[in-house]
């Protein structure tokens, strides 16, 4: 009949949606795998007897072998395909996971953190290019934001996770096991007798020297006298570490002693509280109070006995890679083209009813373009606004954990959450961004659509950083003090949620101008991001030390406000409307 709708209407299908969805939870993996070390830092470092400057570059090998590897696994998923490269990205990085926690030396450690990252490198990249390829112009910058949500819904994860394994994993462990692997420096461990006071004050330290036989203390006293001999202090340790377990099943070892020169973890508090509230110990509960007063009287030179669970989580972590990796094969292709589930009117949805989409989409061999890049203007504004934010934003991921047990003793688990919390604000601001870069792009144009947002949320994320200077400069840490470390929280909330807020325009500027060459131009500009991070440890490193003091940390945030200014300076320069191809 006249102005009858025919009866059927081929509806697109919604394989590009089960394409995101594979893309973000493998950028959830490799955000959860790249970011567990940061919560379980410093039980490798313990374990791996290392020092904060070899776990500043242990922290920053990742990012070198990232960074470098960024423009060729670029052009390697512009070459091979999508499907094929990612598959291999994700399997390899995931065994380099899993064998972390079978290494036994430090540069096995590194060596396995730098191929970890030449396997991620290209992740993101091919990710880029697959969306270009999976979604029309108006939708990319939201498909941006959801992978790039995927990421962080990992950084979310890794603390969390990353904490509850390994207090699973150690539940196993002992507290009364005190042994020579538990002792991480002899010389530190006795420099730490050596500074005790006299031996009347009732410390956890002369608690321990008045209970040891005569004969100890006149070993202890002579080991003292020789510093530099390192022979003399391992056979002290020796004949010290029996004594030591012995004393710790003693669940009267530190009743009445006075903790308050060291800084006690939140469980020895919670146990503290519990026994001086009248409520008695079980016996492992006394015990395990023994060996957390212990840890804390003898930072840096024992071993905590939770330490023992990094690595069965490492294992574990490598074993979910590869479910990802057969998720990939099942339901990746390089095309909606080559898709079987694809049908033509999802076809045409993508493409705007052209074929350039698609054709540009097939592996191909296309030549590496260098000498564009090299003259492209806006490009290095964008490659050196991502270096900059880095060097800010990979304080939370990395050194938060530290920050917060050192200088407020928070807990693991405490740690964890709060690490947690900044990186979920992260989340809201990635999801808002791409819908703001989309809807800037409509009513500014692509240059200020994508400009503005990078260049408003690097100030707004350093504004996040001048409030920690501001409470580290004038508040300070007091056990009585509950609210401040989360108001460092709070602050920190703001810095990630501006950078993420951002990030959907980073990635939208990058399939403006780069065409047939995106995976190349993301590769490129994160190189620059991803050089940014691994300079950042070593940075934080230079600035905080061994042993950091208020003055350090407040030094710290500063550093981190500077990167952020600088970055934002050179988002100016950010043009989306010069394509690669026309410089």
């Amino acid at each position: 009949m006249p102005g009858e709708l025919p009866s059927t209407v081929e509806r697109p299908t919604m394989v590009r949606h089960a394409v995101i969805v594979a893309a973000t939870l493998m950028a959830l993996l490799l955000y959860l795998d790249r970011f567990a070390i940061g919560i379980a830092g410093e039980y490798i470092r313990e374990d791996m007897r290392m020092t904060q400057t070899q776990n500043s570059w242990f922290q920053s090998a990742f990012f070198w072998s990232y960074a470098l590897c960024m423009v060729p696994a670029g052009w390697f998923s512009d070459r091979f395909g999508a499907r094929r490269m990612l598959t291999i990205y994700i399997l390899a990085w995931s065994l380099f996971t899993g064998l972390l926690g079978l290494s036994s030396a430090v540069w096995q450690i590194l060596g396995l953190r730098l191929l970890f990252g030449m396997a991620q490198a290209g992740a993101y990249p091919t990710a880029g290019g697959m969306i270009r390829v999976w979604y029309p112009i108006s939708s990319r910058g939201v498909a941006s934001s959801i992978v790039a949500l995927g990421g962080r819904a990992g950084g979310v994860l890794a603390p969390i996770l990353t904490a509850w394994l390994i207090i699973l994993f150690s539940q196993s462990a002992d507290p009364m096991q005190f042994d020579r692997s538990t002792i991480v420096s002899d010389k530190a461990f006795l420099a730490a007798l050596q500074d005790a006071p006299g031996t009347s004050a009732a410390t956890p330290i002369n608690q321990l020297l008045l209970r040891f036989p005569e004969g100890i203390r006149t070993e202890i006293r002579e080991a003292r006298s020789s510093p530099a001999d390192g022979a003399r202090a391992a056979a002290t340790c020796d004949r010290l570490i029996p004594e030591i377990a012995a004393l710790l099943k003693k669940p009267d070892l530190f009743s009445g002693v006075d903790v308050s020169n060291i800084k006690l973890s939140s469980e020895a508090q919670e146990l503290r509280q519990r026994q001086a509230s009248g409520s008695p110990l079980t016996e492992i509960d006394a015990i395990r109070l023994n060996r957390l007063i212990v840890e804390s009287a003898f930072p840096g030179s024992i071993k905590r006995f939770r330490g023992i669970g990094w690595r069965p989580t490492m294992i574990a972590y490598g074993l979910c890679g590869i479910a990802v990796a057969l998720l990939f094969v099942f339901v990746l292709r390089d095309s909606p083209q080559q898709h079987h589930w694809c049908n033509e009117a999802e076809r045409r949805l993508i493409d705007g009813d052209s074929t350039g989409n698609a054709a540009a989409t097939e592996p191909h061999s296309p030549p590496f373009p260098l000498l564009p890049m090299l003259t492209n203007v806006g490009l290095w504004g964008n490659s050196l606004m991502q270096l900059f934010t880095n060097i800010g934003w990979l304080f939370v991921m990395t050194t938060l954990p530290r920050y917060l047990e050192k200088v407020h003793g928070v807990s693991l688990a405490g740690q964890a959450v709060m690490t947690a919390i900044p990186t979920a604000a992260g989340i809201l601001g990635m999801y808002l961004g791409g819908w703001w870069t989309d809807l800037a792009t409509r009513f500014a144009g692509r240059k200020w659509g994508r400009r503005l947002p990078v260049l408003a949320t690097r100030f707004t994320a350093g504004l996040g950083y001048l409030v920690c200077v501001l409470l580290s400069a004038f508040v300070q840490p007091d056990s009585s003090n509950y609210w401040l470390p989360w108001a460092y929280v709070g602050a920190l909330c703001l810095m990630a949620f501006s950078v993420d807020m951002g990030n959907p325009a980073v990635w939208g500027y990058a399939q403006d101008v780069g065409g047939k060459y995106t995976g190349s131009i993301l590769g490129w500009a994160n190189m620059w991001g991803n050089l940014g991070a691994a300079v950042a440890p070593i940075i934080y490193n230079r600035v905080l030390g061994e042993k950091p003091d208020a003055m350090q940390w407040t030094l710290m945030f500063g550093v981190c406000l500077l990167a952020f200014v600088l970055s934002g300076l050179c988002s100016l320069v950010m043009d989306s409307t010069k394509p690669l191809a026309q410089t």
